[in-house]
C-alpha cells in the first residue's frame, strides 16, 4: 500500500492509524500492558524518570483517551523465563498498585509471590537458591472509569502488549509457554494449553528478536578477568540489593538467587559474600540464566529452539531504529592540516636526517615535498581513512593505554558512527556496535540471510528488530486494513525503520525537547 511505503517507520505507523480510524471504531476496554526492556523499571525512578516517556507520563496520557494501561515492573537483568513467570503472575493475581488519587502518587505494594517452577532443576550449579519468591512488586494499574476493579487476565478478559526491547522476547516466550503445555517445566503456571488467544496484539519497539552484538562489544572493552568481572558487578549489585525491596532505588529482583541482605548482615559481610569464588554473583554472571545471555545472539537462537514465533491468535507489529551515519569513505579535508601539526614537523624531521649527508642534504627541499605533499596525495590514495583510524587505535592509543596499565581494547572502527544527538551513554556502545564483527559461529546461528548487523541503535542491531526469523512481513505488503481477518495473525508487520533515534528515544526518554516532531516529519 502506497500510504504504508514511507522509508520511515514511524510515519507508516502514523498513516496506518490514520487509515484504521476511518474503518475502526477503537475498542478501549482490553488494556494495554507495557513491558519493559533489559534494565527497565516499573514506578518512575526518583518519581520523577518513567521509562516509557522519561519525563512524560504515556500511560496517564492514555488514560485521558480512555485506554487503561498496566506498567509491569518485571526484573531488568533477568532471564526471559523470569522474567515470564513474574509477568504471568502479575497479571493474573488480581491485585495492582495504583494511584493516590489525593498525591498523585503511585502507591506500590510488594506482597505478590512468584513461582518459576522446575526450570533450574537440570543446572543446579548455576541455579538460583530459590524458586518461589516472596513480597514482589505489583504491576501498576492505571485504568479508565470503566474499569474493573477485580480484573484478572483470562480467557474473558484479554490484552494488548507492547514491548520495547527484551520486553518482546519475555512476551514471546509466556505466549510460548501459553500456547503449548509446559507442566514439567511449570506445573502450577504452564500445565494448560491453547491460552495464547488471551493476547489480542504485540507490538514490538526495538526488539532484538535474533540477538544483539552489544554483549560482545563490552566483553570485549573491558578485557578483564573473569573473577574481576564478578567483583565489579558484586559491588553494584550489593549497593542496589542492600535495603529491603520496598526501600531499593532501583531493585535488581533477583533475591532468589541470594543477592540480598541476609538478617542481620553488614554490608562488607554482604559484599564479600557476594565477591566469592562460586557465590550468588558469580553463579548467576556465569549462568545462562541472565539476560545479558537471553539478548545475545546465542540467547535468542537458544529461545527459537523451544519457543514458538509467533501465535495464529495474534496480531503483530514490530518497529525497528538506528542512530547511526555511515563512517567517511574519503579522508577529511582537514587531514593534511592534522599531519602538519604533528609535533615534530615533518620538514624539521627531514632536515635532521639530511642536513649533514653529502649530495642527500642538498636535496633536502625535494624530500620534504614528496612527504608533505606527493606523499600525501599517495597515502591518501593507498590507505583509506577508516583503516588509518583503526591503526590509530588498535596499534597506538590501545597499546598506550593498556602499557600504562588499563585493560581496555578500544573498539575499531566500523561501518557506521553514532548520530550527534545519541544520549552520551549510549555513544560509545554505539560506535563500538557499528564495527563489531560477527563470529562465524554466531553467521552459522544466524543463516544464509544476514543482512547489515553493525546499523544499530547503540544497543540492539537494527537488523534484528524485525521480528522473529522467518516471521515477519513489510507493512507495505498489507492488502487491506482489516485486522479481524485471520491471515492477518500470526505474522510480524513490520512498519519499517527510523534512523533518527536511539534506544532511549524509542521509549520517550528523548536528548531534545523537539525530538517527536524532528522524527516524525509531516506528510
Amino acid at each position: 500500500m502506497e500510504a504504508l511505503n514511507n522509508t520511515d517507520g514511524l510515519v507508516n505507523l502514523r498513516n496506518l492509524v490514520q487509515e484504521l480510524k476511518k474503518t475502526t471504531t477503537a475498542n478501549k476496554s482490553a488494556p494495554i500492558v507495557f513491558v519493559p526492556g533489559f534494565s527497565g523499571w516499573g514506578a518512575p525512578l526518583f518519581g520523577a524518570v518513567n521509562y516509557f516517556g522519561g519525563v512524560i507520563d504515556i500511560p496517564a496520557l492514555l488514560v485521558n483517551e480512555g485506554y487503561t494501561v498496566i506498567v509491569a515492573p518485571v526484573a531488568p537483568l533477568s532471564s526471559n523465563w523470569e522474567r515470564a513467570c513474574e509477568l504471568y503472575s502479575q497479571l493474573i493475581s488480581g491485585r495492582f498498585s495504583t494511584i493516590n488519587s489525593k498525591t498523585s502518587l503511585i502507591e506500590e505494594k510488594y506482597d505478590l509471590d512468584v513461582d518459576y517452577g522446575n526450570y533450574f532443576a537440570t543446572d543446579l550449579a548455576h541455579a538460583p537458591e530459590q524458586t518461589v519468591t516472596h513480597h514482589r512488586r505489583r504491576a501498576i494499574l492505571f485504568p479508565n472509569s470503566a474499569f474493573p476493579n477485580d480484573w484478572k487476565w483470562d480467557k474473558y478478559r484479554k490484552v494488548h502488549f507492547i514491548c520495547h526491547s527484551q520486553g518482546g522476547n519475555t512476551v514471546r516466550y509466556l505466549i510460548s509457554l501459553l500456547a503449548g503445555a509446559a507442566e514439567i517445566l511449570h506445573p502450577k503456571y504452564f500445565s494448560q494449553a491453547g491460552r495464547d488467544n488471551r493476547v489480542i496484539s504485540v507490538t514490538t519497539i526495538g526488539t532484538p528478536h535474533r540477538g544483539t552484538t552489544i554483549i560482545d562489544t563490552i566483553e570485549n572493552l573491558l578485557s578483564r578477568s573473569r573473577q574481576q568481572a564478578v567483583s565489579l558487578v558484586a559491588r553494584l549489585f550489593a549497593t542496589a540489593s542492600f535495603y529491603p525491596q520496598e526501600q531499593r532505588t532501583y531493585d535488581l529482583q533477583l533475591d532468589h538467587w541470594g543477592i540480598r541482605r541476609n538478617p542481620g548482615e553488614t554490608f562488607q559481610k554482604m559484599l564479600l559474600r557476594l565477591e566469592s569464588v562460586n557465590g550468588p554473583v558469580c553463579r548467576w554472571l556465569n549462568s545462562t540464566n541472565n539476560g545479558f545471555y537471553d539478548n545475545s545472539i546465542e540467547g535468542c537462537y537458544a529461545l527459537s529452539q523451544h519457543a514458538i514465533n509467533t501465535s495464529p491468535h495474534i496480531i503483530y507489529f514490530s518497529l525497528s531504529f538506528h542512530a547511526t551515519i555511515p563512517f567517511p569513505e574519503n579522508w577529511p579535508v582537514w587531514g593534511k592540516d592534522a599531519i602538519d601539526s604533528f609535533p615534530t614537523s615533518i620538514a624539521s624531521f627531514v632536515r635532521g636526517v639530511t642536513g649533514n649527508l653529502p649530495i642527500i642534504g642538498a636535496l633536502t627541499g625535494v624530500i620534504i615535498d614528496a612527504f608533505t605533499n606527493t606523499g600525501w596525495k599517495f597515502l591518501t590514495t593507498v590507505t583509506s581513512f577508516s583503516s588509518f583510524v583503526q591503526w590509530v587505535t588498535q596499534d597506538v592509543i590501545t597499546r598506550v593505554l593498556q602499557n600504562l596499565g588499563y585493560k581496555v581494547v578500544l573498539p575499531k572502527p566500523g561501518k557506521y558512527l553514532p548520530r550527534k544527538d545519541v544520549i552520551p551513554i549510549m555513544l560509545l556502545s554505539a560506535y563500538a556496535m557499528g564495527g563489531q564483527d560477527l563470529t562465524q559461529a554466531q553467521k552459522d546461528l544466524l543463516g544464509p540471510d544476514l543482512g547489515d548487523w553493525y546499523q544499530n541503535d547503540g544497543v540492539v542491531n537494527t537488523e534484528s528488530m524485525r521480528g522473529p526469523g522467518g516471521a515477519f512481513k513489510s507493512i507495505s505488503s498489507l492488502e487491506d486494513y482489516d485486522f479481524s481477518n485471520p491471515n492477518k495473525r500470526g505474522t510480524y508487520w513490520h512498519l519499517g525503520v527510523n534512523g533518527l533515534m536511539d534506544h532511549a528515544d524509542e521509549i520517550g526518554v528523548f536528548v531534545e525537547e523537539d525530538t517527536v516532531r524532528l522524527r516524525v516529519p509531516r506528510s
